[in-house]
């Protein structure tokens, strides 16, 4: 299906403002052929080493949930603090408003803050002067640093705290920055959407052993260290991962010359491919001698151009969606949330509920490649999952049915969820641009989707406080909004080669040689921007 794909678009126009180029017969055998590169051991190796940097924020979005509920923890900053001995006891917890307003949603807040930072800021330059893996290891470091400053070394003080939850979560943001690009730029084409889901499947493994460990060690100092025990690896093993032979490629270019990064990138390639590298070498060169002359895009260059801003505004919409689900709203106050819906043991229900995600995340995973999935259809799939429960599951609290109607239509979410708008999210921004776009747009998506984060933990807080029932009506009627949303704008792009994927986001007219700015291409589709 890739080969298929790959011949069909090989002799489009691939020059976007400049002229046409039409690629030779030699060009497109290697395109069909960079497209159909095998896999060998060590790749899934890098892959999986990388990904333990979503672990880390799986471990926070799962130990967070649990430790505010801790009576160690509400003894350790709520008592004296913002209540007294009843007022943050297990029921005066729940509506100490000054407690939940002024720290827990700042501590489960500024993760997301300093991730968006982390992403936005340090990431770009980061992983453009120094590499993906040394951009990835990096994040690994700040994660640990920010939290020590949030357990061991936080010496009882609040600001202290807070302090290390941002750091903490400026680590996060660049590892998170830099994995989807080091995971789009090793992977072969074929199994790249595959290999991408690593990132929300470490996420949902990482919420599950955290829940577990924090469901059987209540001491909070553990609990809030997790993420930093999970950038410690990173860090460490970080040194035994190769550079992406993309980054090389570019780097030596510059440098050397085009023969030097040959080598470089035929070196590079062999550590993670089986067979003959020459072929996706070959176009991994064409394309960067093709952009040679372009600078990298900055973040106003991403709205200039119509074909690149509509492909930004459906990454970033695509992420916000992600966090419009409702899923932190679960996670980051798995606690209170779960004991607002009645559920008497609501740390127990966290566990059991991230531990049937995996399976969700693993049933997209082996789909999301093959020919019964792809990004596309498995988003609507997973809505309907979505969507429907959580209306149901708000109609149950409101007219308090059962509580196992709640229990299971939670469940059947969080399943949707990982099926699909877990991990897709991750995958696609990566995908759909070039290496001269991608950094800039990859860095805003990231961003965007930690501030859109941050925005549903601070809302949900208020949203709970209006109406635990409302709340969960809201997320389900925001399901329906993000099912319109790929119906309209997302494209498949499973089993498509990197260079060519900018190209489904074109006009039919403008990829068969006609002036993409003329007048009849002022009447757009309800899916141009």
């Amino acid at each position: 299906q890739a080969h298929s794909v790959s011949k069909d678009v090989a002799c489009a126009v691939i020059k976007e403002m400049e002229g046409t180029r039409v690629k030779s017969n030699y060009e497109a055998d290697d395109e069909a052929l960079a497209a159909e590169a095998k896999a060998s051991p060590q790749m899934y190796v890098a892959v999986a080493i990388a990904m333990v940097g979503a672990a880390m924020f799986g471990f926070d979005q799962g130990n967070f949930g649990n430790v505010q509920a801790f009576k160690s923890f509400r003894r350790e900053w709520c008592l004296g603090r913002y209540g007294d001995e009843e007022s943050c006891g297990d029921e005066g917890s729940l509506d100490n408003d000054d407690w939940n307003d002024h720290f827990v949603t700042w501590g489960a807040t500024l993760i997301t803050f300093g991730a968006a930072a982390g992403a936005i800021i340090a990431g770009p330059p980061l992983t453009n002067k120094l590499g993906r893996r040394p951009c990835i290891q990096i994040g690994g470091a700040v994660c640990l640093v920010g939290c020590l400053m949030a357990s061991y070394a936080s010496f009882h003080s609040v600001e202290e705290f807070f302090v290390g939850r941002f750091v903490t979560g400026i680590g996060v943001g660049i590892s998170c920055f830099a994995l989807p690009l080091y995971n789009a730029e090793i992977s072969t084409p074929s199994i790249r959407g595959a290999t991408g889901s690593l990132f929300q499947l470490n996420v949902v493994v990482g919420c599950f052993i955290s829940c577990l460990i924090t469901f059987l060690d209540k001491d909070w100092y553990v609990g809030m260290l997790l993420p930093g025990l999970a950038g410690a690896v990173l860090t460490v093993g970080g040194f035994f991962i190769p550079e992406s032979p993309r980054f090389v490629m570019e780097k030596m270019i510059h440098k050397e010359g085009p023969e030097a990064a040959m080598n470089s990138g035929l070196r590079y390639l062999k550590r993670i491919r089986s067979g003959d590298v020459h072929p996706e070498a070959n176009e991994i060169l064409t394309q960067i001698k093709e952009e040679m002359d372009i600078e990298h895009v900055s973040f106003l260059g991403l709205f200039k151009e119509r074909n690149l801003r509509k492909r930004v505004l459906i990454a970033c919409t695509l992420v916000v969606g992600q966090q419009a689900t409702g899923v932190n709203a679960f996670l980051g106050y798995a606690a209170t949330l779960f004991k607002e819906c009645g559920i008497e043991n609501p740390i127990l229900f966290n566990s059991v509920f991230n531990s049937i995600m995996i399976f969700g995340c693993v049933a997209g995973l082996l789909l999301v490649d093959s020919k019964y999935g792809g990004r596309r259809c498995q988003l609507l799939v997973a809505t309907a999952m979505m969507g429907p429960p959580l209306v149901v599951a708000g109609l149950a609290l409101q007219f308090q049915w059962p509580g196992i109607i709640t229990m299971v239509t939670v469940i059947i979410y969080g399943v949707g969820f990982q099926f699909a708008w877990g991990t897709i999210p991750w995958i696609y921004p990566a995908e759909i641009f070039s290496m001269a776009e991608k950094e800039s747009a990859v860095s805003l998506a990231v961003g965007v989707n930690y501030v859109a984060n941050a925005a549903i933990i601070y809302i949900t807080p208020t949203l709970m406080k209006w109406s635990t029932p409302g709340t969960l009506l809201f997320f389900g009627a925001l399901n329906v909004l993000n099912a319109i949303f790929v119906l309209v704008y997302i494209k498949e792009t499973k089993g498509v080669a990197l260079e060519h994927i900018p190209d489904l986001f074109r006009r039919h007219k403008a990829l068969a040689g006609e002036d993409s700015s003329s007048d009849s291409d002022l009447s757009t589709s309800a899916s141009e921007f």
